[in-house]
Parts: structure tokens; C-alpha cells; sequence
């Protein structure tokens, strides 16, 4: 009886030790599962957000131009690479001339692709079509740049109001000039702030300030800006202060916005007279001529010309 139960207990000791030996293989297992999910959690939330599909094709597009550049620049020879240059910056692009002229050449490529696969089909109509898409791929880069840069400058003179009554402000409390403009920089975002920073950046690696207003000049062509940066130019070389130039500029800049406000109002007086009178107008006419044709002949008794049509 006790050889008996001395067994039994030997047994209840055996499966407990398996019991616990099952229990911490799972409870391993489940801390190491959570820490990987953790880590892997912790991973995907570092992680960048995707990238669109259009921004990769661009980007892709760029780096075929980058590797294109040196061969393009000599096959573009006849290009006047000053205006050129002058366009990529008033775009405030950070693409060099060679990449652009290279996205030019990988463009023309592409459309030349097109032209042969529509020639291989022998279709008249790819044909005229892969042709203008030849041409519309070689100028799109031009028209891009373009208009980017007309956006840029708006954007700029825009931007002038707000600058100037902020610098100003900061003038009036103590500040120098240099402090307000790197501390506008920090705080405000936008195409004028990043000529601004690059203003600093100029001033900070010893040019003179004369000429770091003349680069200003040079890579923008608003006149909103070309008016301050000559007012400084001026002041420095009188002895105005710098306060006082701001708050003048600031004021100008009010008083011209509205008059171009109003010019531009007048302006468009006319433009919507003329939609009316070759647009709407005959639009409306024909609208309520086909009309009544429509109801001369499905209902031809209400003009009292059943007969005709008998």
C-alpha cells in the first residue's frame, strides 16, 4: 500500500514538472511572438509613407535626364543656355542644365518609341499623332519650367506684404536686419523665405551684401521684390534706416496691390461682355430655334401647320 502510493506521487511530481515545462515553452513562445510584433510594429511606423506613382516616374524620369545630360547639351549646342539657366531659376528647380536638357533628349526618346511602334502598325493616324507627341514631349519641359517659374514669382509677390510688416516689426523692436530675416526663415514657409534663406546663407559665407542683393535680383525677376532690394540698396548707400525702408515699402506695395486690384476688375468688364455677346447669346438663340423646329414637327397643330405636313 505505501509501494503503491509512493508511485502515485512519483507520477503527480512527473506530470506537474511536464506541466511546467509546457507551460513555459508557451509562455516563451508568447513573449516572443509580442515582442516581435512589437519591434515589427515599431518598424512599420518608422517607416516612410509610400511614395505615388507619379512622383517615382518623375523621379525616374530626372535620373535617366541626369545620366542623358552631357550628351544632350552637346546635341542641344543651339540653345541659349543663359535664358535657360535664368528659367530654372526664377522655378527655383534644382535641376542643373545638363539634366534638363537630358529630360528634353529622354522625352523625345520616349515619343520616337511611339513614332516606331506606329509606324510598324502602319497606322496614318499613330503616325501624325506620335509625331506631335515628338514635338508636344521636346517643348513640355520648357512650358513646365515656365509656368512653374510665373507661379513662383506670383507666389513671391504675394508673400511681399506679409514679409515687409513682419521684418518691419522686428526692426522697430531691436532686432538687426540680419537676425529678423534668419528668424522669418524659421518660422514662415514659401518661395520668398527660401530666397531669403539663401540670401543668409550668402551673407553667412562672407560675400558682400551688395552683391548678395544683386544674386537676389538676378535669380527673380517680381518687382515686388526688385523694388525692396533696390530701396535697400539705396538706403545703405544714404543712410536710411532699414526700419523706416520696410515700412515705406510695405505701404507702397498696399497701395499699388489695390490700384491692380481695380485695373484688373475693369479689365474684365469687357472680356465678359465679349463671352456673352459670341457665346451665351448665340448659344440661347439656336437653343430656342431648335426648339420650335422640334415643335413645328412633332406638334405642328399648335402653329397651325398640319397641312404642310400632310
Amino acid at each position: 500500500m505505501e509501494m503503491g502510493g509512493f508511485q502515485a506521487a512519483i507520477i503527480l511530481i512527473i506530470l506537474i514538472l511536464i506541466s511546467l515545462l509546457f507551460a513555459s515553452i508557451f509562455l516563451y513562445i508568447y513573449f516572443t511572438k509580442k515582442i516581435n510584433l512589437q519591434k515589427r510594429w515599431e518598424k512599420n511606423m518608422k517607416k516612410q509613407p509610400r511614395v505615388k506613382l507619379t512622383h517615382r516616374i518623375k523621379k525616374r524620369l530626372l535620373a535617366w535626364g541626369a545620366n542623358m545630360g552631357p550628351r544632350a547639351s552637346s546635341l542641344l549646342s543651339f540653345r541659349n543656355t543663359e535664358k535657360d539657366k535664368k528659367q530654372l531659376h526664377l522655378a527655383g528647380s534644382n535641376m542643373t542644365l545638363n539634366t534638363f536638357y537630358g529630360l528634353k533628349l529622354v522625352l523625345v526618346f520616349l515619343g520616337a518609341i511611339f513614332f516606331f511602334v506606329s509606324f510598324i502598325l502602319g497606322s496614318t493616324m499613330l503616325l501624325l499623332l506620335s509625331v506631335l507627341l515628338c514635338f508636344a514631349a521636346f517643348m513640355a519641359p520648357d512650358i513646365y519650367i515656365s509656368m512653374k517659374a510665373k507661379e513662383r514669382q506670383r507666389r513671391i509677390g504675394e508673400e511681399m506684404p506679409d514679409f515687409l510688416d513682419t521684418i518691419s516689426v522686428m526692426l522697430e523692436a531691436g532686432s538687426s536686419l540680419d537676425g529678423s530675416l534668419k528668424t522669418s526663415t524659421k518660422y514662415m514657409e514659401g518661395p520668398l523665405f527660401e530666397e531669403i534663406k539663401k540670401f543668409n546663407q550668402e551673407i553667412e559665407l562672407g560675400v558682400p551684401r551688395k552683391t548678395a542683393y544683386l544674386h537676389l535680383m538676378n535669380r527673380n525677376n517680381s518687382k515686388e521684390l526688385q523694388a525692396l532690394v533696390q530701396a535697400l540698396i539705396q538706403g545703405n548707400e544714404l543712410g536710411v534706416p532699414v526700419a523706416q525702408t520696410f515700412s515705406v515699402q510695405a505701404e507702397d506695395l498696399r497701395s499699388s496691390r489695390g490700384s491692380l486690384a481695380k485695373e484688373k476688375a475693369a479689365k474684365a468688364n469687357p472680356k465678359i461682355s465679349l463671352v456673352t455677346t459670341f457665346l451665351i447669346a448665340p448659344s440661347i438663340f439656336f437653343l430656342l430655334i431648335g426648339l420650335m423646329i422640334l415643335n413645328m414637327i412633332y406638334n405642328p397643330d399648335s402653329f397651325g401647320v398640319t397641312n404642310i405636313f400632310n
